[in-house]
């Protein structure tokens, strides 16, 4: 294992050299280089086999849905929106050649996740020995956590590889020093704040303390980058979360978390079926142990600090969700690769078992949650499909909430605004599974009528007929 931060490797490649009689430099290069692209391929082939998985066959749920009806948008008013501009940005052109059924509008996640498995791979090779590299590398592509974001028409897989990319820039400007690299890395990090700006103020602890660790590398072309992020990120962060504030908006049915939604958070998305915190803290262990501090502790941070700062930044407005934090499963994965390869002998066995277990628990327990529709329990699909084949032909549809008439529409129904018809079908969607309350009926123009039937699709979606009473 190497306590590495980036300008050292130099150093301990040079060292190689010495000790080594008839060294040939480029044929050990060609090895190394070897390696990592192996070690690439079979980290980034894993992810691939477990995304494509049963990808096509859950029902869309509503944020799924809102990928669909994005890509139907003129780009000018995703720009307006600027929620996820660059996720949808990407989706249109695929959407153009790929289609737009369930499986096409989920791939790009999947490919998202092979292309982070890679990176973490290529970043794991400049700090730790090729075992470690393609065990946290395994460790990402078979999260459950990771599988289950692959699986679904988000963009946050994505944003998971552009911040790897941004943390692999990031060293390449602490190893080179010139305006140039820095120039790039800023427009990187950039590039993860305008994709996602809470996960780019979630990944900043981590950039931080590594900068930190190598100033005197860091200045004073670091500078640079610090002007690109502040004219290209800041303002876009700015406006997004001055829209993001006030009633009616859209990040505010977001809640503080409770302790129970934050230890969860936790042990999802460091992986391993939540055995990863448990291995992260071996991993921190193992560093310590090796005396690999300034290691440990970017991995530390890089890890942990994203759930403190994100529940401090909740105490004022709350931005606390899961997969908001995926940026930091990277750090997971390198910690659990350092302690299944860094403990001993006799507990690496026991240690990889465990690890293996907890994961294909955890792997199976999301590909059966498709049951009742998708793992949200909103099988628009079958509900949308039962109302067309049931419904006469002056009875319209309406959603309760609009909010989530996109993915009624995406399925087939021609959805009516308001509707004051005597028979009318209603496709209903909730958070809680409650029922529609008359104030609700009302605004959507049939608050006398009766419910006749309700036809359940998942805990979240019903198909109700309501009459109007005589």
């Amino acid at each position: 294992m190497r306590d590495v931060s980036p300008a050292p490797v130099t150093r301990i490649h040079a060292s190689e050299s010495n000790v080594s009689v008839g060294f040939d430099r480029h044929a050990l290069d060609r090895v190394r280089t070897s390696a990592v692209t192996r070690d690439v391929v079979i980290a980034s082939a894993v992810a691939l086999v477990l995304g494509l998985i049963r990808l096509g066959t859950p029902s869309f749920w509503v944020d799924e849905a809102f990928t669909a009806r994005a890509i139907q948008l003129p780009l000018s008013e995703l720009i307006d929106r600027q929620y996820h501009l660059l996720y949808y940005s990407m989706a249109k052109p695929w959407a153009f050649f790929a289609g737009t059924s369930e499986w096409a509008l989920r791939m790009p996640s999947v490919l998202g996740a092979m292309l982070a498995c890679g990176l973490l791979v290529v970043l794991a090779h400049k700090l730790f020995d090729r075992w470690v590299s393609l065990t946290s590398g395994l460790f990402l592509a078979t999260s459950p956590f990771l599988v289950k974001w692959s699986q679904q028409a988000r963009g946050y897989t994505l944003i998971l590889a552009a911040s790897l990319l941004a943390t692999l820039l990031l060293i390449r400007a602490l190893e080179r020093g010139s305006r140039t690299a820095w120039a790039v890395y800023g427009v990187a990090f950039s590039a993860v704040v305008v994709w996602h700006p809470v996960s780019g103020l979630l990944l900043l602890p981590a950039h931080a303390v590594l900068a930190y660790q190598r100033r005197e590398r860091a200045l004073p072309h670091g500078l640079l980058a610090a002007v690109i992020i502040g004219v290209l990120a800041v303002p876009w962060a700015g406006v997004v979360a001055v829209r993001s504030t006030g009633e009616g908006v859209a990040m505010n049915w977001l809640e503080a978390p409770t302790p129970a939604v934050a230890a969860h958070a936790l042990l999802d998305v460091s992986g391993a079926a939540g055995v990863g915190v448990l291995l992260a803290i071996v991993g921190l262990g193992v560093l310590h142990r090796a005396r690999s501090l300034n290691l440990m502790v970017w991995l530390g941070v890089w890890a942990f600090a994203p759930f403190l700062l994100a529940l401090l930044v909740s105490t004022v407005r709350p931005i606390f969700l899961d997969r908001y934090l995926i940026v930091a499963a990277p750090a997971f994965a390198l910690l659990a690769g350092v302690a299944v390869t860094g403990v001993g002998s006799r507990l690496r066995a026991a240690t990889g078992l465990a690890a293996v277990v907890a994961t294909s628990i955890g792997l199976v327990a999301w590909y059966s949650s498709a049951d009742g529709g998708n793992w949200r329990g909103e099988d628009w699909r079958s509900a949308v499909t039962t109302v067309l084949e049931r419904r006469g032909e002056n009875e319209p549809i309406v959603v309760a909430p609009w909010s989530a008439h996109p993915a009624a529409t995406y399925y087939g129904a021609q959805v009516s605004d308001v509707s004051t018809a005597d028979s009318i079908w209603v496709l209903t969607w909730s958070e809680t599974g409650d029922d529609l309350h008359a104030a609700d009926r009302r605004a959507l123009g049939f608050g006398n009528h009766r419910l006749v039937e309700r036809l359940q699709f998942g805990w979240r979606v019903s198909a109700q007929l309501w009459k109007r009473e005589p």
